[in-house]
């Protein structure tokens, strides 16, 4: 799956997306304004971008995040509190009458959802750094591998204003070379880093800082969360297994939690984090497709 190609999308939406009028600008795919009328389809204007690189067709439905799907959008409020709820797959099929399969790609439409809502690209400010490493796991492939699997290299990235952003580093071996092209260009040059727990990404840190001659305007008296990675393994083990294609999708599930969790305990002034979900609500605001979910691949 083109991650970008869903998330130019979904940011081209306009506001009007829920009312028939949308006014078609441009491109959803290359945001290309040169483009035709080109025929109809199930009785909507069709166009066709003008761009010899992409020259995709399309109508004003692209914009719909409900569309082909009528059951979805009569369901996804009640599908979302279960989510959060932490019910099984099977227990959502049961409880709102679709299939195993169909609830598989209710919750990804979600969790795809989360990461186009939390996706930043570079992260900065105080960031501190943790490590988790993760065995690749090909849960739900017909292939399996039998061979010794890779261990996946992600590096959480955590600021001081809740931002986060889970780094795909590296399979197998995190050195020089995944640093310099996974790690670094996730980080502003100004950020001022510091690597927890693991040596290396310590001595990365120091040398980050002083060759961007990087400085904290604010340090805080205690970490942000130096167990930030830990718990996300321990959470992410209550499933079992996670196909590392769609562990992304999980890792910003997760962030999406946490960051709830987090904002409303600071205000609250709480230490723990609250049982009760009921405050999240449901923000769907793009669209992905089956095939797209089905064929998506692991992002190092």
């Amino acid at each position: 799956m083109n991650y970008n190609s869903n998330k130019n999308i979904a940011n081209s939406c306009c506001k009007s997306s829920k009312n028939s009028n949308c006014k078609i600008e441009k491109c959803p795919y290359c945001d290309n304004k040169d483009f035709i009328k080109y025929g109809m389809y199930k009785k909507l204007q069709r166009y066709k971008c003008k761009n010899d690189l992409c020259g995709k067709t399309f109508t004003k439905e692209i914009y719909n995040k409900f569309r082909y799907s009528k059951k979805f959008k009569e369901n996804y409020s009640k599908y979302f509190d279960l989510l959060n709820k932490g019910l099984t797959l099977r227990e959502c099929a049961n409880k709102l009458n679709i299939t195993i399969v169909t609830a598989f790609f209710w919750r990804h439409r979600f969790l795809f959802d989360f990461k186009n809502q939390h996706y930043i690209e570079k992260i900065t400010s105080y960031v501190e750094l943790t490590k988790m490493i993760i065995t690749e796991n090909f849960k739900g492939s017909r292939d399996i591998p039998y061979d010794k699997r890779d261990e996946i290299t992600i590096i959480n990235a955590v600021n001081d204003s809740i931002d986060i952003i889970p780094i795909f580093a590296a399979r197998n071996f995190f050195g020089f070379y995944e640093i310099r092209d996974n790690l670094i260009p996730r980080l502003d040059k100004h950020s001022y880093v510091v690597g927890l727990i693991d040596g290396r990404l310590k001595i990365f840190s120091q040398a980050f800082n002083e060759i961007n001659k990087a400085k904290a305007t604010k340090i805080p008296k205690n970490y942000i969360d130096i167990k930030y990675s830990i718990n996300t393994v321990n959470w992410l083990s209550k499933f079992h297994g996670v196909a590392s294609k769609y562990l992304d999708h999980y890792l910003y599930w997760r962030l999406f939690e946490y960051k709830n969790n987090f904002e409303l305990n600071k205000e609250n002034n709480l230490i723990n984090k609250l049982k009760n979900k009921d405050y999240l609500a449901p923000n769907l605001t793009t669209y992905i497709s089956w095939k797209n979910i089905k064929f998506k691949t692991i992002l190092i």
